[in-house]
């Protein structure tokens, strides 16, 4: 979700060498996208519990060595804020929540009420709004190598990709986001006895019984269902995604790769908000995010799990919620296909 402000700097800075800090486990990302010259890989400085003194001071004299002129902050904790101080860098922009912003030049209030939600993406490009930088029409990207694309055969049919995990972070485990396995599979079994459509079964490693489980309980060809999961790299996966006429799935990193690469994406949302997490631009029409929160408010808030005594979010959106908007978004492609099959 950084990744719309890095299409602002690029363009507000076109000469300029923008170099990206990311973790071991995050920087793909950053790799694959045009606006990036370089990224310095931090291991597991920033994810807490995972680093130590000498991790972090050994990042902020690698930072010293390059000389910034100007660093965008983006994460909330103060300690990663004030390495950027540490680095020398004499400008730096991030945002000021619950005071934690301390030690940045340029510091960019962010609500912290559950009744003003605004989401990740604006609150990055809020740093580039503060600094007067032109905002344009930014999307999240991530741009696939051509050697990834190469492992991807161009299908003849319509093909789906459903992803039924989700919650799963370094530091955080949160599988309440997952919508009910018996659900994706009545959904797949209309996808494929309705649309004709193909399955493509995605997720990392700790997502393949679930997904082994689907497989086995669909009616349906061995040739309509190809499973991927825990095969692919991220840039391979993306690759594959680039290739659907449509995504359902989870809150996810997944989701946000789907509409990464620009594929129509349905996401399903429970204890976090699509108004914080959902598919960026909110406004875009190839996307939809389906919330039936019974209070309105999200369990998920400020980086931690509220307490929930009945936990029936996503539960509350149904098959049939879930089949409307695939006829929505699919329904010009059923047309079109079935029209290119009678010429």
């Amino acid at each position: 979700m950084t990744t719309p402000l890095l299409e602002v700097i690029r363009h507000a800075y076109p000469e300029a060498s923008i170099t990206y800090l990311a973790g071991t486990w995050s920087k793909v990302i950053p790799e694959h996208h045009p606006a990036v010259n370089v990224v310095i890989d931090c291991d597991t400085v920033g994810i807490p519990g995972r680093y130590n003194l000498n991790d972090y001071m050994k990042t902020a004299k690698n930072l010293r060595l390059h000389h910034f002129d100007l660093a965008f902050v983006l994460d909330r904790s103060p300690l990663l804020a004030l390495l950027p101080w540490l680095a020398g860098i004499p400008r730096r922009v991030g945002p000021d929540s619950l005071g934690r912003g301390f030690s940045l030049t340029d510091r960019v209030p962010v609500s912290s009420s559950a009744e003003h939600l605004q989401h990740q993406a604006e609150i990055y490009l809020d740093l580039a709004r503060a600094i007067g930088l032109p905002i344009g029409t930014p999307r999240m990207h991530f741009e696939p190598t051509a050697e990834e694309r190469q492992t991807v055969s161009h299908p003849q049919h319509m093909r789906v990709a459903l992803f039924t995990g989700g919650g799963s972070n370094p530091g955080m485990e949160l599988t309440a986001k997952r919508w009910p396995l018996e659900h994706f599979r009545e959904l797949a079994q209309k996808l494929i006895s309705k649309l004709d459509a193909q399955i493509l079964l995605i997720g990392g490693p700790g997502d393949v019984a679930l997904n082994q489980q689907l497989s086995a309980d669909l009616d349906a060809p061995d040739s309509t269902v190809t499973d991927i999961t825990g095969k692919t790299s991220i840039g391979e996966l993306a690759a594959q995604l680039e290739q659907c006429d449509l995504f359902i799935g989870n809150d996810s990193s997944p989701m946000h790769l789907a509409a990464a690469v620009n594929t129509p994406v349905i996401a399903i949302f429970g204890p976090t908000s699509p108004q914080e997490y959902g598919p960026y631009p909110p406004d875009d029409p190839k996307h939809v995010a389906i919330w039936r929160h019974p209070t309105g408010k999200p369990c998920f808030f400020l980086g931690k799990m509220q307490t929930c005594t009945h936990c029936t979010c996503m539960q509350a959106v149904t098959v049939d919620d879930v089949w409307s908007e695939v006829q929505s978004l699919l329904g010009p492609a059923v047309q079109s296909r079935q029209e290119e099959s009678r010429l």
